[in-house]
């Protein structure tokens, strides 16, 4: 499934491959995918992961239900959000995909995306070069940070590049330290279907 974010103003597309059996596209405004209210988005949503998970239990729709309540009230601009949930029982991770205009020295600006938090991490992260096929060469780390209440450490995956003519800052938040290792293909994978093109 592919979706689309357009400006006007620029006349260039965001298209955002993903594997909708795996990732749940979270409503930027409504109506949202045939939907006109959080309502009957949010049981339809509920419906389709527990049809397609191994065992589903009234507590863990109704955990669903909770969860996507809350993320139907939160719609940032400038960004699109999607949820990993191939499974209702699988630890749900949320995948946020920036954007804004270039600005600045290109090494620069994909940097400061990368270790820009508004957590402070733990040390910085390690960066590495990377390749989109639609968005070329840019930047992963992974940071880690403590949240307060909570003892242990919180990773999220870090991506940042530039395709003209925006910037683009993809993370993604994966647990403790040991989702790292089963999520980044996951997250990769869906990177790896971001594009900027010419509108339409």
């Amino acid at each position: 499934m592919t979706q689309t974010d357009s400006d006007a103003t620029t006349d260039f597309d965001i298209l955002i491959g993903h594997d909708p059996e795996t990732w749940v596209a979270l409503p930027t405004s409504w109506p949202h995918d045939g939907h006109r209210a959080p309502r009957s988005w949010i049981k339809a949503t509920v419906r389709t992961v527990a049809e397609r998970s191994e065992v589903s239990t009234r507590a863990s729709r109704s955990w669903l239900t909770e969860v996507l309540s809350a993320l139907a009230r939160w719609s940032p601009e400038d960004e699109r959000r999607y949820l990993y949930l191939p499974d209702i029982a699988t630890p749900p991770s949320l995948l946020r995909v920036q954007y804004g205009f270039v600005e600045g020295d290109r090494d620069v600006a994909l940097r400061a995306m990368v270790f820009d938090s508004d957590v402070a991490a733990v040390e910085p992260p390690v960066v590495e070069q990377v390749e989109a096929s639609g968005l070329g060469q840019g930047l992963r780390g992974v940071r880690y940070a403590a949240v307060e209440g909570d003892a242990g450490l919180h990773a999220t995956l870090v991506y940042a590049f530039r395709a003209e003519p925006y910037d683009l800052r993809v993370t993604c938040q994966v647990g403790g330290p040991e989702g790292v290792l089963g999520m980044i293909d996951e997250v990769d994978v869906f990177v790896d279907g971001i594009s900027v093109v010419p509108a339409a």
